[in-house]
């Protein structure tokens, strides 16, 4: 019995390493940034109006245009290429995760909001993963 106990022991351990989908999370929120970051870069419209329909206008010391082609686009494509490389991933799932509560809270629309919870969870689970503690 103790035979057939430590082969499935041996057969969990060396299938485990393909049960692990923290890549896929990674590539997948990857992908979310470097689009949103593509976006900002390349047609900045709609974000610019978001951010002149929100109270973040009031605090910004820079035009929404700037903000949204220097401050969004560059952070957005930071935190892309960061989760899609894997480097320093708990950091920048930190990271990701309060910029999306910035990005929720600046939306205000119910729909938007929920739209954004499924990705928020994605980066939460990253965050809080056992797997990137450091």
């Amino acid at each position: 019995m103790d035979a057939v106990k430590s082969d499935m022991e041996l057969k969990g351990k060396k299938y485990e390493k393909f049960l692990n989908y923290h890549h896929i999370i990674r590539y997948g929120l990857g992908l979310i940034f470097i689009a949103n970051a593509l976006v900002a870069f390349f047609a900045p419209a709609e974000f610019v109006e978001i951010i002149k329909n929100s109270f973040i206008v009031n605090f910004l010391p820079i035009s929404p245009a700037i903000f949204v082609g220097v401050i969004v686009g560059l952070n957005d494509a930071i935190i892309g290429l960061l989760l899609i490389g894997g480097f320093a991933t708990r950091r920048v799932a930190i990271w990701a995760t309060i910029w999306l509560v910035g990005v929720m809270i600046t939306i205000g629309s119910p729909f938007d909001i929920l739209e954004h919870i499924g990705i928020l969870f994605m980066s939460v689970a990253l965050a809080i993963d056992d797997k990137y503690l450091m």
